[in-house]
């Protein structure tokens, strides 16, 4: 294209030479065709001078003859000169018209040959009075006269054939130079013709490569568009090495830099940057998928698909495919597919197992009071009840995880819980572990179950407990936080949106990128075997998602760890509800009509409402329960299993036995709810639910919130609550202890010491930590003395006592301790505790529990 413009720029000044050269040999030949005009002009006015002269001269010789012969025929000649003389003046004056001073010569000319022709006029007259001269005169003078004219005539005719010569040559000359012109002018044309045809060839030639170049230049913008528009990273690289075209997204997924970025760079700067960042982009990267050619990257934080694709001919592309959403989603699908296997797994275990926990635990609830005189069958009766609470703990986690509890979300303010939950976590994590918890101002509220958030939090806090076995900092961080378009890009399970984050970090040993992949999966754990289940975590993830939340971890061997849960805002105000769960446990006279399917709860439930004190009707389905409401039978309550066999669901047997009585209040009990008071994870909003297995005195409280409310269906009263956990009233302090809890990390002595109380007669419940033993404190009020290590893992036993103290103000609490000297009986903390020496025997713990 540039050649042939500089082509098109050459022929110009060619064509304005060609055009000069013809104009000068045109005005060369004109210029020379007008002075051969005018050297003819000249020939022919000289010659017309000598025809006037000759005839001059001719008249004056023939008047001579005349005047000397006589002869006729000389004054005839002479008559002749006279007569061209004329015509010959004349034609002479008109060939010098355009030359004044020949003009002037001619009108002087005309005179003097006036005057000598008048003279000679006069001579002739004269002359005819004269004789005539003799004949031999005559005669000689006619001789003379004959060689005159013949020498005149040879004189005119060598002149006259001279003018021919020269008239020819003159007129060859012309024509030769009219030839010379034409030639030059048709020479000069063609060169012209040429020079345009070029031209216009030329420039044809250059539109056409402008057109050729605009459409390249389209097709390479077009090309570039499709590249950039492509998801992939595409490099196209020639024979030699060289990078020919690119998008921006293979620079951007494989991180190289932007001054690469442009036509002509190397492969090999490329390969020197790969290799000095160990990234491997280029090792033994094989011909495309085809080829099976694929290999997998993972380049800051993106999982990449590398393959390299021959170009026919000239050089080779390689392609970098992003599919880290693939990957994201394939791990999403088959964490799905892991829970809905364990959903359905713990979905069809759950129920029948929470039924057989419900009898056992409502028969033992039942034995209990009949267990009072014997402390050793007490003892042994209240071990089976914390195994089934154990029971009951496992198969709610297992429920939590696989997103299938029944959650009861409130708008609750997570800044507010995680200050009331800070002190707790102090108690409960130890001395060891320095705590400390960031509340962001103008905290959202969120729709979570506050009570399941707070064992989120809890289960989240021990795991960084156990990663920093030597002790070490953990920071709770609670804030405001929106989730972008690019984020949810990145993590295909999460929607963009506002959200409020609580981040939980710690100072531990970290994870490998390989235990952190794993640290949600159910029963996965890198504890010793007995110390751990591998669910607290996985029942954190099947929280925050079954809330509609989203789980982040970030670990590093040792720098720690930090679990960041998302969980959505709402704009609701926050409600503080307290729970019940601490109120004491009272019965009624009301009639309840208990529906159940199976026959060992239904009985258990039965005798547990009446020790109540509750009337009781019983049906096996809903419908003999909706015989019994169609009968008339008067009934305060509905107590009734979700699951149960039969043409009708519970559901709608509640529709129906609402519409039969409009004030009957309806209390649901499971132990899995499958999906029928339960939607999207939540408990739907005119459901009571009690799950299974449960306690006589939780009954009997859920009973009485119900049985309370001023309308049916209406939940309890709600009442403020100021803490995190209701303060217990004050219990009177016991005369004579009934039952110990013996709170010992050291199985042996635990056992040990067990044993003792025993013969002392007192049960007892074990704990081999603190946080066991504030859950039995909170759940069995018939505890009455504690006895505590203050070596205990996790939290210390000087934090148990306190804790314990403000729980439960009138517990006798004794600490047994290797180091009992005089400072630790100067703690403040541990104020009015009896102090029980290492080792002891039976006489001097018996002393110790039962001192006033």
């Amino acid at each position: 294209m540039l050649a042939n413009r500089l082509a098109l720029l050459a022929a110009v000044p060619i064509f304005i030479a060609l055009t000069l050269a013809a104009i000068l040999t045109y005005r060369f030949a004109s210029t020379e065709q007008a002075e051969q005009g005018w050297v003819l002009h000249t020939y022919e006015i000289q010659n017309e001078i000598r025809a006037v002269r000759g005839d001059v001269e001719r008249a004056e010789a023939n008047q001579r003859g005349y005047l000397l012969t006589r002869d006729a025929s000389y004054l005839d000649t002479y008559r002749a000169a006279v007569a061209a003389f004329g015509v010959d003046l004349a034609r002479l004056q008109y060939l010098t018209r355009d030359n004044p001073s020949q003009q002037q010569r001619i009108a002087k000319i005309r005179d003097a040959a006036n005057i000598r022709f008048d003279r000679l006029a006069q001579s002739l007259a004269a002359a005819a009075q004269v004789e005539p001269p003799s004949p031999k005169f005559a005669g000689t003078l006619a001789l003379g006269r004959k060689s005159m004219d013949s020498l005149q005539a040879s004189i005119g005719g060598a002149l006259g054939e001279e003018n021919w010569l020269q008239h020819k040559r003159t007129s060859a000359t012309l024509a030769f130079e009219r030839e010379t012109i034409a030639t030059a002018a048709f020479g000069s044309l063609i060169a012209l013709a040429l020079l345009i045809a070029a031209a216009f060839l030329l420039v044809k030639n250059n539109v056409e490569l402008a057109k050729s170049e605009a459409e390249r230049a389209h097709q390479a913008d077009v090309l570039q568009a499709t590249l950039d528009s492509m998801r992939d990273g595409i490099g196209v690289f020639e024979t030699d090495g060289s990078l020919a075209a690119f998008n921006q997204n293979f620079f951007r997924l494989l991180d190289f830099p932007a001054a690469l970025a442009h036509a002509g760079a190397q492969l090999e700067d490329f390969r020197a940057i790969d290799e000095t960042r160990g990234s491997g982009i280029f090792a033994n990267l094989s011909m495309g998928e085809g080829d099976g050619g694929v290999r997998r990257l993972v380049l800051a934080d993106r999982e990449l698909d590398l393959y390299r694709v021959q170009v026919p001919k000239d050089g080779f592309l390689i392609v970098a495919a992003d599919v880290t959403l693939r990957v994201q989603s394939e791990a999403a699908m088959r964490q799905g597919q892991k829970m809905e296997a364990i959903g359905h797994l713990t979905g069809g275990v759950a129920h029948d197992f929470n039924n057989l926990l419900q009898i056992v635990s409502a028969n033992l609830d039942l034995v209990a009071a009949d267990s009072r005189g014997n402390p050793q069958f007490a003892s042994r009766l209240q071990n089976a009840i914390v195994a089934v609470e154990r029971g009951s703990r496992l198969t709610a986690q297992l429920l939590a995880f696989s997103r299938r509890q029944a959650l009861e979300p409130r708008s609750t303010n997570p800044g507010r819980l995680m200050q009331d939950m800070t002190d707790l976590l102090r108690r409960t994590l130890g001395e060891q572990i320095e705590v400390e918890s960031i509340v962001a101002g103008g905290m959202w509220n969120t729709l979570v179950d506050p009570n399941q958030l707070q064992n989120a939090i809890l289960n989240l806090a021990i795991n960084a407990r156990d990663a920093m076995p030597e002790g070490g900092k953990l920071t709770i961080e609670v804030a405001n936080a929106f989730l972008d378009d690019d984020y949810a890009r990145r993590h295909a399970e999460v929607m963009p949106g506002q959200y409020v984050m609580i981040a939980v970090s710690d100072t531990g040993h970290g994870m490998t990128p390989e235990i952190a992949a794993r640290a949600f999966d159910p029963f996965f754990t890198t504890k010793p075997e007995g110390r751990g289940t591998g669910l607290g975590l996985s029942q954190v993830y099947g929280f925050v998602k079954q809330s509609g939340g989203h789980v982040k971890l970030y670990s590093e061997v040792g720098h720690g760890s930090t679990v960041k849960l998302y969980v959505p805002r709402t704009g609701k105000a926050q409600e503080n509800v307290m729970s019940h769960a601490s109120a004491p446990g009272r019965g009624g006279r009301e009639t309840i009509l208990v529906v159940e399917d199976d026959e060992g709860v239904r009985a258990a439930v039965c005798d547990m409402l009446g020790d109540l004190g509750y009337g009781l009707l019983k049906a096996e389905n809903a419908e003999q329960a909706l015989a019994i409401l169609k009968g008339g039978a008067k009934i305060d309550l509905l107590f009734t299993d979700v699951v149960m066999p039969g043409p009708m669901n519970t559901r709608e047997m509640a529709r129906l036995a609402r519409e039969l009585n409009p004030e009957l209040k309806i209390l649901f009990t499971s132990g899995y709810t499958q999906n029928a008071i339960v939607h999207n994870g939540r408990l739907d909003s005119d459901v009571f639910l009690l799950s299974k297995p449960y306690r006589k005195d939780d009954l009997a409280r859920k009973l009485r919130s119900l049985l309370d409310a001023p309308e049916a269906g209406s939940a309890p009263a709600p009442i403020v609550q100021t803490e995190l956990r209701p303060v217990p009233q004050a219990e009177p302090k016991s005369v004579a202890p009934k039952k110990a809890l013996v709170v010992e990390d050291m199985a042996l002595i635990r056992m040990t010491t067990v044993d003792m109380l025993a013969e002392i007669g007192l049960a007892a419940a074990e704990a081999g930590d603190g946080l066991t033993a504030l859950e039995i404190i909170d759940n069995d009020r018939e505890i009455d003395v504690m006895i505590a290590d203050l070596g205990l893992p996790g939290m210390s036993g000087r934090d148990l006592v306190a804790e314990v103290k403000r729980r439960r103000p009138g517990l006798k609490i004794v600490v047994a301790s290797g180091d009992t000297d005089g400072k630790t009986r100067s703690d403040e903390a541990l104020a009015g505790v009896v102090f029980l020496a290492k080792p002891y025997d039976i006489e001097q713990l018996r002393r110790a529990v039962l001192a006033s």
